[in-house]
């Protein structure tokens, strides 16, 4: 997770909203993985896809005007990156 571009921050959370790792900006940020679980659940409301069924929530993308927050479920666990959003990718019209 450390090497992803443009990364100011990561959370792995287990599948209650635990924090298991973290850095940057999202170090030891339990109220962000809370809102997270949260917001997957509301969106797919099942056990996320960390159960043994295949068909769970697997991504979502929470977009701010100067960053987002990409939030991917695998191997029972919840990845979420904040990731500073580049200028250089806004549309000019």
């Amino acid at each position: 997770m450390d090497s992803l571009p443009n990364q100011l921050g990561y959370l792995l959370l287990d599948e209650d909203g635990a924090v298991i790792a973290s850095n940057g900006d999202l170090e030891n940020d339990e109220r962000i993985g809370s809102i997270i679980v949260k917001m997957l659940r509301a969106a797919k409301k099942q056990e996320l896809g960390l159960g043994d069924a295949k068909d769970g929530f697997q991504r979502m993308t929470i977009n701010y005007p100067d960053h987002c927050y990409i939030v991917c479920v695998s191997n029972k666990r919840i990845h979420v990156a904040k990731r500073l959003v580049s200028p250089s990718s806004e549309v000019i019209a």
